[in-house]
């Protein structure tokens, strides 16, 4: 009977050491790995466009503003987003010298002004407005184009500005005012609006005028106030501002040959890689060629309706301000306003 319990027992101890040792089902974690979350889709991110503000002092409907617009449409729609131009005409982003000093820090990208405008930071292009120094457009380019203007450009890359096209032409300039003017004896003592360009006002005092600083935006209601009595511009400019209202006489001395420059900040232009450098010259050089082709057919169509208007063209004497003029690049240069020595007679040398 003792030996029968003990048996018992040990049989019951065994049991009870075999149901420890299996596993808890209930509670333990299968050894099988859980399949992995499916992946969300990786996002796409679009980059933001690089902005580059460009500025003209010119109002909407002018000629340069007009081709600035044209420049703008053309880039956008070809640099793929990358790059987006936005448009100021009207001094909105400043007058011409203000944008210039904004290119310079890259406060604003790109701007298009007169070349002459340069003259500000490289003193040889001051040489483009001097009265009656080059015969015409062709003339001009040879300079443009030559080894005699390259210190010029190396002064505006030194400086932070990069010109990439220069071959926006104007029509030459003409002189108007509230009388007729027909020698520089018309001059004497008037009221003469100009740029705030220094060599505009050594210009215009040789020829006897008083010059008068005035903005761009401001000078058709400078002429209609009184504030000034007479002007000059390019021959497109004078019947797109009105000028018409206010000055009946016109005389066509031809005195300088404008060009417009789209000029870059060296900085917003070095950010560029070079296919998008490619694209922008290109962009300006169709805009360029589209502007030059509208610009020599336009002014006989203007010419038109200004007589309709009332405009009368002078019968001027070329000489006579020609003669008036001779002595003045001798005192230009002597006073520095360009660097290169015997660069008005270099200029000369290419006619």
């Amino acid at each position: 009977m003792k030996k029968k319990l003990v048996l018992i027992l040990s049989l019951v101890l065994c049991l009870s050491l075999f149901t420890g040792c299996l596993p808890n089902t209930a509670t333990t974690p299968s050894s099988t790995p859980a399949a992995p979350a499916a992946e969300k889709p990786a996002e796409t991110t679009t980059k933001a466009p690089m902005v580059y503000k460009l500025g003209n002092a010119g109002a909407v409907g002018e000629p340069a503003a007009t081709v600035c617009q044209l420049f703008t449409d053309l880039a956008n729609e070809r640099l793929n987003g990358e790059i987006k131009f936005e448009f100021y005409p009207a001094e909105q982003l400043g007058n011409e010298v203000t944008m210039l000093e904004n290119v310079q820090v890259d406060l604003q990208q790109a701007v298009m002004t007169a070349i002459d405008t340069l003259g500000t930071y490289s003193a040889d292009f001051n040489i483009i407005s001097m009265a009656f120094a080059f015969e015409n457009h062709e003339h001009l380019f040879k300079y443009l184009d030559s080894e005699a203007s390259k210190p010029a450009f190396q002064q505006l890359e030194e400086q932070g500005i990069h010109v990439i096209n220069y071959n926006f032409r104007k029509n030459p300039r003409l002189i108007f005012g509230k009388k007729p003017i027909i020698t520089p004896d018309d001059l004497k003592g008037v009221k003469f609006r100009i740029p705030n360009i220094p060599i505009w006002e050594k210009n215009f005092r040789t020829m006897g005028a008083v010059p008068t600083i005035v903005s761009w935006s401001e000078y058709p209601f400078a002429l209609m106030q009184g504030v000034v009595d007479a002007g000059e511009c390019t021959k497109e400019s004078f019947y797109a501002c009105k000028f018409y209202e206010s000055c009946k006489y016109v005389s066509e001395v031809n005195y300088a040959y404008p060009l417009e420059a789209l000029s870059f900040s060296k900085a917003a232009w070095d950010r560029l890689t070079p296919e998008q450098q490619k694209i922008i010259e290109e962009c300006a050089a169709e805009a360029a060629e589209q502007f030059n082709t509208t610009i020599n057919t336009k002014w006989e169509e203007d010419k038109k309706k200004l007589i309709e208007e009332g405009v009368e063209f002078v019968d001027f004497d070329l000489k006579a301000f020609m003669d008036k003029m001779a002595p003045l690049a001798a005192k230009l240069e002597a006073e520095g306003f360009w660097g290169t020595p015997g660069l008005y007679e270099k200029v000369q040398a290419l006619r």
